[in-house]
């Protein structure tokens, strides 16, 4: 089973490039649960504009004003119910019905972490009385908040509520599973020297949840299109299939508006994160021809042109 996850920042706007990256991962990875924190609007909204996704169940929390909003969505295939729906969290059971673990139940708590730091603690405070004493845990999402140095990259060296966030962990028996990708989940707004880059979006789990799931791991995408970087949980291992090398029309290198916009909007600027530039600059460079986008990266060798299906 996978779980994909991500602080999508919004399902607003209609020209939003938000929808059909989700829409493309879908078909990518094929997840039977599907997480999304912040999308800025009402639960009714949200699930108007997802449908697409092929996960026909949904619950979910309304946005309060224009910051959070979650939104949560599985397929027919898993034996989902909720249990507390909170503007921070979702909390459920989850009925195993493949080997090894058939006929098990595991909890799961989906977490939009307090982005204040004075209430993260009352947060803490509240996950606990829903969580102590369950059985096998497993929680995801966004924390908004590190508990290690190298969880950071830039601006201040001081990493606010460390030992409260550490302590409550521990307190519940809770382990980082281990992730494969690049190490950072976030950045944020800002360019060159202000740029900031932390690990904000991960998993923990008990000893139970792991003893059920010893091989289970996070995959982090890269960050694009939002300011946080997707993850996936996949909780059993899966045999390795044949990836298809990037492709490309020819065409489009003729084009006379490829020929100036690639120029002008990415060799005059390297930053520390292409995919974040990339998502800076969507719009800009993007042609529709039928169900085709053609999107154009700035990598650390050169110019890499990938055309993106969704």
């Amino acid at each position: 089973m996978k779980i994909f996850c991500w602080n999508c920042r919004g399902l607003g706007a209609a020209d939003d490039p938000t929808i059909p990256f989700l829409l493309r991962s879908a078909r990518q990875y094929h997840p039977p649960i599907l997480f999304l924190q912040e999308t800025l609007t009402t639960i009714a909204q949200a699930s108007s504009r997802t449908p697409c996704l092929g996960l026909p169940n949904f619950c979910g929390v309304d946005s309060i004003g224009r910051s959070g909003g979650l939104l949560l969505r599985w397929d027919n295939s898993v034996v989902l119910t909720p249990i507390s729906l909170d503007p921070h969290y979702i909390f459920c059971n989850i009925a195993i019905s493949k080997p090894p673990c058939k006929n098990h139940v595991m909890y799961v708590l989906f977490i939009y972490g307090e982005a204040r730091f004075e209430y993260r603690q009352s947060l803490w405070n509240r996950i606990t009385a829903l969580i102590s004493g369950v059985t096998p845990l497993l929680l995801m999402g966004d924390f908004n908040q590190i508990e290690l140095f190298s969880d950071k990259l830039g601006g201040t060296s001081v990493i606010r509520g460390q030992r409260d966030f550490i302590a409550w962990k521990f307190s519940h028996g809770l382990v980082d599973l281990p992730f494969f990708g690049p190490r950072f989940t976030w950045m944020n707004d800002q360019l060159h020297s202000a740029t900031i880059f932390e690990r904000l979006d991960r998993a923990y789990a008990n000893q139970d949840w792991c003893q059920l799931f010893p091989n289970a791991s996070i995959t982090n995408l890269p960050i694009f299109v939002s300011d946080h970087a997707p993850i996936i949980l996949s909780m059993s291992p899966e045999t390795s299939s044949r990836r298809r090398p990037y492709r490309i029309d020819n065409w489009c290198l003729n084009h006379p508006e490829v020929k100036q916009l690639v120029p002008g909007t990415y060799l005059l600027l390297a930053l520390p994160c292409m995919w974040y530039h990339a998502n800076l600059q969507l719009h800009a460079i993007q042609f529709c021809n039928g169900y085709d986008i053609i999107v154009f990266l700035a990598g650390l060798t050169g110019l890499i042109l990938r055309r993106i299906w969704i």
